[in-house]
């Protein structure tokens, strides 16, 4: 069975900098819900960003078998920290009828997957809403949903429990296990990921510290509080 990511001795820092990636080497197979751990800084982020070519990163990435490339990427769903950088039109659907018209999806069939995304994530009733008068939560589920409007294979996301209380993010690890999406998420928050995840990689400094169950990795206080953690 095809990975549907593969990333093979991964380096990669900024102009005039220390290697914020050192030698990364996974795969994630389908179905899997790959969480990434680290404290802030140890390039999750980065990370992910080198796996869809907004960063060029030294070694191999090949998503579904093949190397990255453009029309590739629209089987990857993406979804930033930030939901404002996805929500910006007048109401949710437009939000989502957005990506979809640009694909040239008719603008009924558009809005029929929008709304369909937004009612997955428990949204439904505010898809005329304007994403600024939501809850961060919300907009946090909205932004999940206007990337699934574009049924994707592979689900990224970047930090999606940052700044969220605690019964919000139970709410959206609730519906990403709904999903049946293979996903790959960076946090650094324990608790969601061992809702949620499959599997655990930890990345501290750049490099993969430990791969495994979250229930062995999560339950390895000693190893938490070294890579600041807990």
């Amino acid at each position: 069975m095809t990975a549907i990511v593969e990333a093979r001795g991964l380096w990669f820092a900024y102009e005039g900098g220390e290697p914020v990636l050192r030698n990364v080497t996974f795969a994630v197979e389908p179905g899997e819900r790959v969480g990434i751990l680290g404290p802030n800084g140890s390039g999750k982020s980065t990370l992910l960003w080198c796996l869809v070519g907004l960063y060029k990163p030294s070694g191999e990435v090949r998503l579904f078998g093949e190397p990255v490339h453009r029309k590739l990427l629209e089987r990857v769903g993406i979804v930033f920290q930030n939901p404002e950088d996805m929500l910006f039109m007048p109401s949710l659907a437009a939000d989502l009828c957005l990506p979809l018209l640009n694909r040239g999806v008719a603008p009924a069939e558009a809005d029929r997957r929008a709304r369909e995304a937004l009612a997955r994530l428990g949204l439904d009733g505010l898809a005329s809403k304007d994403a600024s008068s939501l809850s961060l939560g919300q907009r946090k589920r909205a932004a999940i949903a206007a990337a699934l409007a574009t049924s994707p294979e592979l689900l990224l996301l970047d930090e999606p429990t940052a700044e969220l209380d605690g019964r919000s993010a139970r709410t959206l690890a609730a519906a990403l296990l709904e999903l049946g999406v293979t996903t790959l998420v960076t946090s650094h928050d324990l608790t969601f990921l061992g809702r949620i995840a499959t599997r655990l990689l930890v990345l501290v400094e750049g490099e993969i510290a430990a791969a495994g169950p979250p229930e062995e990795i999560l339950t390895d206080t000693t190893r938490l509080e070294a890579w600041g953690l807990l």
